[in-house]
């Protein structure tokens, strides 16, 4: 049996990266010149897709707005600035998978915008 298990995980090692090093870059179509089908299958992928990514996003902003409050209460507000950077990381940024993401046309935005 492990011998078994060990050879269909080296064919699936093998496999990933063979398939890696044949892939290509692919001018998708911007969502707006899809077809109404293709439209309903990619909005279809983004209620999909954003169920499972919006939870990620929510943990991600609750854990950041509790590290800027903790920063700026042991700070006792002096590192004022270190707390909305990390506020404004944590709570902006893409909250669901726009239908452009999915065909590429946008990248999809996690952590929000560089903050200086």
């Amino acid at each position: 049996m492990r011998k078994i298990f060990g050879i269909l995980l080296l064919v699936l090692l093998i496999c990933f990266f063979v398939q890696a090093n044949f892939l290509s870059e692919v001018n998708a179509k911007p969502y707006s010149e899809h077809k109404p089908a293709a439209k309903t299958g990619l909005v279809a992928g983004s209620v999909v897709s954003s169920a499972a990514y919006f939870p990620l996003k929510l943990i991600y902003a609750a854990l950041g707005g509790v590290t800027s409050g903790l920063t700026y209460a042991i700070s006792l507000g002096t590192d004022s600035e270190t707390a909305k950077k990390i506020a404004i990381k944590s709570f902006t940024g893409d909250w669901y998978i726009h239908p452009n993401i999915l065909t590429g046309e946008k990248k999809l935005n996690f952590g929000g915008p560089e903050v200086t």
